[in-house]
């Protein structure tokens, strides 16, 4: 294919390498054609003239040139748009979630262009070696046309990632916060940058890990379902006394888990005794059952909740006002967390959701945390992690 690359920075210039060297025709979109090719077989072109002979095209600019670069671009006429960019502002936060995305801000700019996210959330190393062993790096695009996604995929497997494709562009709206999270992993909480996301499938021959505590701890999880269910039963296979903290102690899962070894407690006064609580019970329910658990002096509060409002969207109201200090919402709801005053002295450990629970456990490994996961068995080492960066390297 000839793919047209508007801007041609490092993120450009690298996808432009890897496709050339798959076998695609590279045109970069550039204010000024007369700069010199960043590698072999690439030509530059003006921004209109390189959305006017191309078939597929990528847009990778800053954000605050989006703008003015889609209006210099003209009519796509159809053609599909690979939207690389991540809409982040001042203080290094995402200017638009929940209600909107940068992907959609974008397919409202660029005029009859097939929008597709992709190839926002990893870093240039990754763009350029997304193999890690004998496992492909993940990357997920989003886009309400199909063979635009379909076009998509095929990019991303032609540089060797797993491509994989969700069927709406509003999914962008969690793209570019995984984007975030891949940022922070890398430059901010010690991973470096040749880390990357992957799925993981379960082949059906999997044994049950049986890890033992060396720190048996006293578990309350508020909360029976499957979430709190599967933390239950593994906790107690690991050692830990668990408490399940329940308005139903009849209900058929607490008594399931009351078999396996779980003690059942009415969910007023849950607190007491309790090193760690765990809230696995609808976001909308916090509020309540954090007011009636107790005195939360020293505990270890670990938030699995998620603020999920209609049509499976994540509500705003649960925004965090400075990253990277979350769980704000839920704390406020929990006597003493970081909002003073604090008349009981609850802990909040980290805003978990169980489909980051696990990577983010085992991808932090800040020194409070590495503590908290050996005392609950959920790791047998960890290394100690590199000094977190001040500043973001290039």
């Amino acid at each position: 294919m000839r793919i047209g690359i508007i801007g041609a920075g490092n993120v450009g210039t690298t996808l432009g390498s890897g496709w050339a060297a798959a076998g695609h025709e590279i045109v970069y979109g550039v204010r000024d054609v007369a700069r010199a090719v960043p590698h072999v077989g690439a030509r530059m072109e003006t921004v209109r003239g390189t959305v006017a002979t191309c078939e597929v095209l990528a847009l990778a600019t800053p954000w605050e040139a989006v703008a003015a670069t889609l209006e210099a671009a003209g009519d796509f006429g159809g053609k599909p748009l690979l939207d690389v960019t991540n809409p982040i502002g001042p203080g290094f936060t995402l200017t638009h979630g929940h209600t909107t995305s940068g992907g959609e801000i974008v397919a409202g700019l660029a005029k009859n262009a097939r929008v597709v996210k992709a190839f926002n959330s990893t870093g240039v190393e990754n763009m350029k070696n997304p193999r890690y062993g004998t496992t492909s790096a993940l990357m997920v695009v989003a886009g309400d046309d199909a063979p635009a996604c379909t076009v998509a995929v095929t990019l991303a497997n032609d540089l060797g990632f797993e491509g994989v494709a969700l069927p709406s562009l509003r999914h962008a709206r969690e793209l570019e916060p995984l984007a975030m999270l891949w940022i922070s992993l890398a430059l901010f909480w010690g991973q470096g940058r040749n880390v990357a996301f992957g799925l993981a499938r379960r082949t059906g021959h999997e044994s049950v890990i049986n890890l033992k505590t060396t720190h048996p701890q006293t578990i309350t999880i508020v909360g029976s379902g499957n979430i709190g269910g599967a933390l239950a039963s593994a906790w107690l296979r690991a050692g830990h006394t668990v408490r399940l903290a329940t308005r139903d102690a009849n209900a058929d899962d607490v008594r399931t888990l009351g078999a396996l070894g779980a003690k059942v407690l009415p969910v007023r006064g849950a607190a007491a005794g309790a090193d760690v609580i765990v809230f696995a019970i609808p976001a909308g329910a916090v509020r309540e059952t954090a007011q009636q658990l107790g005195d939360l002096t020293g505990k270890i509060v670990v938030d699995c909740t998620n603020a999920i409002g209609k049509a499976f969207t994540l509500t705003p109201r649960l925004r965090p006002k400075r990253w990277p200090k979350c769980c704000r919402e839920a704390t406020s709801y929990v006597p003493s967390t970081s909002r003073a005053p604090r008349p009981f002295g609850a802990q909040p450990l980290a805003r978990l959701t169980p489909s980051t629970l696990w990577p983010v456990m085992m991808a932090m490994r800040a020194p409070w945390f590495e503590k908290c996961l050996r005392r609950l068995a959920l790791i047998p080492s960890m290394r100690a992690p590199a000094a977190l960066r001040g500043t973001l390297s290039p």
